[in-house]
């Protein structure tokens, strides 16, 4: 099992560190993925990753404490709203415009044009 070129990764980045490329580990920045956006509950001091959508932020401060994302998590929608800017197309947006749905309608289309 040659375990993803583990060794083969380690060499390249080995070679990145001696010619002064990337990051301290040799990783080209391209490749390194940014950290994830974390906010803690000013009510309860539990932490939650703060992503596009904040189901997980919503779900937290409605059902536990019974507030507004706001309260419980001053500037998150702030953060989440520069998410979606920066992210481009992906999650609804790309369901409502997808291929499977215009392919159905034409086909929809082309049967009843059968029945005419």
């Amino acid at each position: 099992m040659p375990e993803s070129h583990k060794a083969e990764r380690r060499r390249a980045q080995k070679q990145n560190i001696a010619a002064g490329i990337g990051d301290e580990n040799g990783r080209i920045p391209h490749r390194v993925k940014a950290e994830a956006k974390i906010a803690k509950c000013v009510i309860c001091q539990q932490e939650f990753k703060i992503t596009k959508s904040n189901t997980e932020l919503k779900v937290h401060a409605e059902n536990k404490h019974g507030k507004t994302i706001e309260v419980c998590f001053p500037g998150a929608e702030a953060i989440a709203a520069d998410m979606q800017k920066a992210g481009g197309k992906k999650g609804k947006e790309t369901k409502s415009e997808s291929s499977k749905a215009k392919k159905k309608a034409s086909t929809k289309i082309d049967l009843d044009a059968l029945l005419d």
